[in-house]
């Protein structure tokens, strides 16, 4: 079964066009329905005024002039279509006495008249019993506390419908220019929204088909243009993952190469080593050189395996400190004696420059691992120069800093060094160390792992600088 689209302009169109049809409804009713009780109490209030007058002049006028007085007031009153009679207490009518304005079988009702022997004015806006629809006022005659009489005023109300119905057809033709403008108005915005949404949509069919450079027109003034704001920063995000993604698998690649490269040459030494031992090639004078060889070469393996596999286990989080307090100075002597002979083939000078009472708070086997793969890549990039141990004391951080004489590295090298895979320099390949091009990567996790920072300086032809800032934690902090 088909569904049946209904475009999102004519949703917007049709939904304002319904909410503007109501309100201007609702609008002309009330309007209209206020200036018909606005004009019925008008009309009840003259009619009351003139019922109270009057009601008065019957009480003070002598006898012989009471017909003559009612006479001109009818006069005064017919300009305005209002008709009055006069009744006695009995319900009976004594003026006029011909033409009278009322039907012949009018009778004040018995409710109205207990309110008029009480002296209050009955109005009743609208009585159906005459020949057309009237507004009636009875005012009361009393003589102090006693009832004489009332008198009857009546107007009908054809004249206020009139001015109510031109007043609502003024109102209708300016309601209908009104919704007229606000549609179109309204059909403006609906299309301008809907292009904006279908310029989102064009764009992100692009960015399925992998264009990540799409932009979008930003305006934070509405919620559109909050979103297209969001939509630009995704795509600058795709962008920056492809990038990443791209770059990770030149490097995965360069690093298959270089391990399998790594790894074929200790192999194929030691395959053929021990195929000389087994065979007895090799002479006896020479088979204490060819173990030691096997050894070096397989311990070379096994470095390049556990980089690896360190790596993998910080990335999985399933790396646990055992931090302790101990002595800075005595660390970089022990690392500066195991990495001697190393430094000793470049021509070397390893230099140790930190307090004897210096301590730091770290993992002390992960922490050796951290400083040994520092050292041993500022060897590698040093000849004939030296490398600086140095320790101090910040606030409430240890700062261990290895600074080399060594070739250095520029800008666009400094920034990748930390990157997995990436090697700073083509000859790392084919040394006895730095195999990987994994280590410093490690070294910066291990070193965030423990809640510090690692840092590097360079500049070519001007050695290099990497600093260690590892938070200390007191007798009271720990």
């Amino acid at each position: 079964m088909m569904s049946v689209k209904f475009k999102y302009i004519y949703q917007l169109f049709l939904t304002q066009f319904v909410i503007l049809l109501i309100a201007c409804l609702m609008i002309g009713l009330s309007i209209s329905h206020f200036l018909k009780d606005y004009f019925f109490e008008e009309q009840v209030g003259i009619l009351t005024k003139y019922g109270d007058t009057i009601s008065n002049d019957l009480k003070y006028s002598p006898g012989n002039q009471t017909v003559s007085v009612l006479n001109s007031y009818q006069r005064i009153l017919d300009v305005n279509q209002i008709h009055y009679t006069i009744m006695n207490n009995e319900n009976q009518t004594i003026y006029p006495s011909s033409s009278r304005p009322l039907p012949p079988d009018f009778k004040i009702s018995d409710a109205d008249m207990k309110k008029l022997k009480k002296g209050e004015t009955v109005t009743i806006k609208v009585d159906s019993r005459f020949n057309q629809e009237m507004s009636v006022v009875y005012v009361p005659i009393m003589n102090g506390e006693s009832y004489l009489g009332a008198v009857i005023l009546n107007a009908p109300i054809s004249g206020t419908e009139k001015v109510v119905g031109t007043i609502n057809q003024y109102m209708f033709y300016a309601i209908l220019i009104s919704i007229l403008v606000a549609l179109i108005l309204s059909f403006l915005m609906s299309k301008l929204q809907v292009n904006r949404i279908n310029k989102l949509r064009d764009a992100t069919k692009r960015v399925t088909r992998g264009d990540y450079e799409t932009r979008l027109k930003e305006n934070k003034v509405d919620e559109i243009g909050e979103l297209a704001h969001d939509f630009n920063r995704m795509t600058e995000n795709l962008a920056e993952s492809r990038e990443e993604i791209e770059r990770q698998e030149r490097r995965r690649r360069q690093f298959i190469t270089d391990v399998s490269h790594e790894m074929r040459t200790p192999l194929t030494t030691i395959s053929g080593l021990t195929e000389g031992l087994v065979n007895d090639v090799i002479p006896k004078s020479e088979t204490s050189r060819a173990i030691k060889l096997i050894d070096t070469e397989a311990k070379r393996l096994t470095k390049l395996v556990n980089e690896n596999l360190d790596y993998e286990r910080i990335q999985a989080n399933k790396i646990v400190l055992y931090p302790t307090k101990f002595g800075v100075h005595a660390f970089l002597d022990l690392l500066s004696e195991q990495l001697e002979p190393l430094a000793r083939e470049k021509k070397n000078i390893l230099i140790v420059d930190a307090p004897l009472d210096l301590e730091v708070y770290a993992d002390y086997d992960r922490l050796t691992q951290i400083v040994m793969n520092i050292v041993k890549n500022s060897i590698q990039f040093t000849e004939n120069g030296t490398i600086t141990l140095r320790g101090y004391k910040d606030y409430k951080e240890t700062i261990l800093q290895i600074h080399d004489t060594g070739i250095g590295m520029d800008t666009e090298e400094l920034e990748q060094i930390w990157e997995r895979f990436y090697k700073a320099d083509i000859s790392r390949t084919n040394t006895a160390f730095g195999e990987s091009g994994i280590g410093l990567s490690i070294v910066r996790q291990l070193v965030e792992i423990h809640g510090g920072s690692v840092t590097a300086e360079s500049e070519p032809g001007c050695g290099s600088t990497f600093t260690i800032r590892l938070p200390f934690y007191g007798d009271n902090d720990v």
